[in-house]
């Protein structure tokens, strides 16, 4: 008797989630960012890792491709009733646009599509093609606002990265072709937090604080010109030297905000991975825009003022002990007074202290009186009578009592409204670390969500046992084969999370051929609309 023997063989392949995966995506969910996922996974592979990475939750209703149909005249709606608003919203929008305008109808599919997903909180396109990741990022750019930040670590994801304005490529076992082509390379998604919350947030404050400052002390120091110019007649007088109006940029105020630019933190790195809120400030410009520049314009006009007028008073048909009346003397005091205010006002806009701060403002005060001393001393008009027109102008101004009192009147009147404004926002501004942690602690936290079936009761989905959500753990299954083996209703169920509750009766056999494989890390293509 011959036995005929036929031998059946099943290959699966586990593609694991990296570690802090959903931790990652909870902390951009957290900091305003639309988070989307493009893979060329199916669609069950891909909904099941969107949950495992806690981009989606059991109480979001999913709105499925099947659930979005082309109305009568092109335009995209979509079921369900927290839709409902954003359906007529979109719909209108689309009749106006139409009667108005004579645009290509597939622009206005795509505005419509780009208008329901942002109304999602979350977008997950499946069997997507290298091309179509390119063309959905280049879409979202084209009709919203929005920087867009593209991560993969593959080849098919360099077109992605190239089209997005920020693109961030992982070294993996997938090749170095996403790391070339990207902006910034990390090892790990994970490390994405500390990109975007840490060192992002930190350089965009410091950028903001940069040019807020930069443009104070320019109007602070240089806008007294224009005071002078309405006593001389507008004839082009200078009243500051020459050497003070090149030398003011380049060292005398240059360092310390040199120093705020490169080192300021306004909460350490551990506060703000815990507060990801904190990000939203810088999304919606918060820290430097038009109304910034304007105060910081009227904050230096008002600094350039004090300083002019109040020497003017002083001094103006006086004459002390040392000073004999010369305007080149009078400007000095101004100009002293100017210096020393910026230098109080960045002292009290630093957060973060180093031993690099500190030696920069004693640089920068130094070289103010050492270059004054020099180029205004009785030996340099010796030396070049044309180039150091102005002897002892600096000891003159700068070692009588009554001028000292006068810059001393200068600084605090200066100051005033700044610490005014400080206290002022200090009390009145509600938004602080412990209340966004309070807030943060109220709400429901996420749980990892294991293999479970996402099936919503209204939806006909058909979803596959083996559309596995790449969590540790189910290659055991696979290797010991007790999940090939037909058992009945028991087995299907725990694989799908229902356990006992299947209902008796029920019985589905799992043919060992329904195994699906998912190729690459869906979660690591992210598109992330900031």
């Amino acid at each position: 008797m011959e036995w005929d023997l036929q031998l059946l063989g099943v290959t699966a392949i586990e593609d694991k989630l990296q570690e802090g995966v959903p931790e990652t995506i909870h902390l951009l969910k957290r900091g305003g960012m639309k988070v989307w996922v493009l893979t060329g996974d199916k669609e069950e592979t891909a909904v099941n890792i969107g949950f495992a990475s806690q981009l989606l939750s059991d109480d979001m209703v999913i709105l499925g491709e099947s659930e979005i149909w082309y109305g009568r005249d092109k335009i995209l709606h979509a079921t369900g009733d927290e839709q409902g608003k954003t359906r007529r919203s979109i719909w209108e929008r689309f009749c106006c646009s139409q009667d108005k305008t004579k645009k290509d109808p597939r622009n206005l599919v795509e505005e419509a599509f780009v208008e329901l997903a942002t109304a999602c909180q979350a977008v997950i396109c499946c069997r997507v093609t290298p091309k179509q990741k390119a063309l959905i990022v280049q879409m979202v750019k084209r009709h919203k606002k929005a920087i867009s930040l593209a991560i993969g670590d593959g080849a098919n994801d360099v077109n992605m990265i190239k089209t997005a304005d920020i693109g961030v490529g992982i070294s993996g076992q997938e090749g170095m072709q996403a790391v070339q082509c990207s902006d910034y390379a990390l090892a790990q998604f994970s490390y994405l937090q500390r990109l975007l919350f840490v060192h992002g947030r930190w350089s965009y404050l410091r950028i903001c604080k940069f040019l807020r400052y930069f443009f104070y002390k320019t109007f602070a120091g240089m806008m007294s010109q224009i005071w002078f110019a309405f006593y001389t007649g507008f004839t082009a007088q200078p009243l500051l030297e020459g050497w003070f109006l090149a030398l003011y940029n380049v060292f005398y105020t240059s360092y310390p905000v040199l120093c705020m630019g490169m080192f300021e933190q306004d909460v350490s790195a551990e506060k703000s991975l815990k507060c990801p809120e904190l990000y939203k400030a810088g999304q919606k410009d918060l820290f430097f825009n038009f109304r910034t520049f304007c105060l910081s314009f009227l904050q230096g006009s008002f600094v350039s003022l004090v300083s002019f007028y109040v020497a003017l008073w002083a001094f103006e048909d006086k004459a002390s002990i040392k000073i004999v009346g010369d305007y080149q003397s009078f400007a000095m005091i101004i100009a002293t007074s100017a210096i020393l205010t910026v230098t109080v006002e960045i002292i009290l806009d630093i957060k973060f202290w180093t031993v690099f701060s500190v030696l920069a403002i004693f640089l920068s005060l130094v070289l103010y009186c050492l270059c004054s001393y020099f180029t205004q001393s009785f030996q340099a008009y010796l030396t070049a009578p044309t180039v150091f027109q102005f002897p002892d102008a600096s000891k003159n101004a700068l070692t009588d009592p009554t001028a000292l009192l006068v810059i001393l009147l200068s600084v605090t009147v200066n100051i005033i409204p700044s610490l005014a404004a400080r206290f002022l926002c200090s009390v009145m501004v509600q938004r602080t670390m412990s209340e966004m942690a309070q807030v943060r602690d109220l709400k429901m936290k996420t749980s990892m969500v294991e293999l479970r079936s996402h099936v919503r009761r209204d939806s006909h989905w058909s979803r596959s046992s083996y559309a596995f959500s790449h969590k540790e753990g189910y290659a055991n299954l696979i290797s010991t084969g007790a999940s090939l083996r037909s058992k009945g209703p028991r087995v299907r169920g725990e694989l799908n999370g229902f356990g006992p509750t299947s209902l008796p009766g029920q019985e589905d056999s799992v043919p060992p051929a329904d195994v699906a494989c998912s190729r690459d890390a869906a979660t690591q293509q992210t598109f992330l609309p900031c």
